[in-house]
């Protein structure tokens, strides 16, 4: 696994957590209630993630090795952080290649196995992951673009049929609890922001001679994308679904089903393709940086093992 690779910028990372909090969104089935308790739902997802990570983006400020950070002030609690990340960043690797592996399967490829489809994407993933930062960077900025267009067809051609003015269901407390649960465990992007930042480019300070980077701008832009990103989502699928979009799985799948833009009758085969694919690059990027969050403190642990031997030499 190479995880010394050459720098990326602020901009790329923005992209890569944009890109892979989007993906889960769409490709994960989805439990969302119609109306006030989706939205409500989201929006306390959005926070409770923030609040979760707030050390880590405060730190982003002012550093950009928090694992390392922790590691110098206590060892244990060094090791302790990064392998508790790693294995999280593992479950969360694993939850997104079973449901990107359905979400193809019943959207594209309905006579494969879902086995096969999960070992072609975990096959991708590891490439992904072994390329390295930079290589992922860069593609990830492409993917973000195509799906982005792509959507935004879907939602462009979806304007006709939408409807301002439908009858909301009552509260419902048990589904907006089950809601903010499934959404909080779409997550990951945060620790994945954590093991990026040794690798985001830094920038001399000519005034305090410090290396400084964007990194804390771009987690807290991020965060705001997230949460507008996820209510807006919410908000198109309940214009174009209606009530069916709490019935319905996979909501992107059947909002690009009722597409009709000029020569595309129907967007649904192509938009399932661009967000498995993204999926897969989520897979990736979050492969790279569990075994990233580790290297880093055997970096640190060689570099203290040789500032050791050169003292008592």
């Amino acid at each position: 696994m190479q995880v010394d690779q050459h720098k990326i910028s602020a901009g790329q990372l923005f992209c890569i957590l944009l890109l892979i909090r989007i993906s889960a969104e769409l490709v994960y089935p989805s439990t969302t209630g119609f109306g006030g308790t989706g939205l409500a739902a989201a929006v306390t997802a959005e926070v409770i993630r923030f609040l979760i990570a707030l050390p880590v983006l405060v730190y982003s400020f002012k550093g950009t090795s928090f694992y390392a950070a922790i590691w110098r002030k206590h060892r244990f609690w060094g090791w302790a952080s990064a392998v508790g990340a790693a294995l999280i960043l593992a479950g969360f690797t694993v939850r997104t290649l079973i449901y990107t592996a359905e979400f193809v399967q019943r959207n594209m490829l309905n006579q494969m196995s879902a086995l096969l489809i999960a070992l072609l994407l975990a096959g991708f993933g590891a490439y992904a992951a072994f390329r390295g930062c930079e290589a992922m960077a860069r593609a990830g900025v492409l993917f973000l673009v195509a799906a982005g267009v792509i959507t935004l067809l879907v939602v462009i051609a979806d304007i006709p049929g939408m409807t301002r003015i439908r009858e909301l269901p009552e509260w419902s407390v048990g589904l907006f609890v089950e809601n903010v649960t499934e959404r909080c465990w779409r997550g990951g992007e945060y620790l994945v922001f954590a093991a990026l930042l040794p690798y985001v480019r830094t920038e001399g300070d000519k005034v305090k001679n410090k290396a400084k980077t964007r990194s804390g701008a771009v987690g807290l832009l991020f965060a705001a994308a997230s949460a507008v990103i996820a209510v807006l989502l919410c908000v198109f699928f309940g214009a174009v679904l209606g009530e069916y979009s709490g019935m319905t799985e996979y909501p992107i799948a059947a909002a690009a089903s009722l597409s009709d833009i000029m020569l595309f009758k129907r967007l649904d085969g192509i938009v399932c393709a661009v967000w498995a694919l993204g999926a897969a690059f989520r897979i990736g990027v979050m492969i790279f940086a569990g075994f990233s969050v580790i290297g880093e403190l055997v970096k640190c642990a060689l570099a203290g093992r040789r500032a050791k031997g050169a003292d008592g030499a």
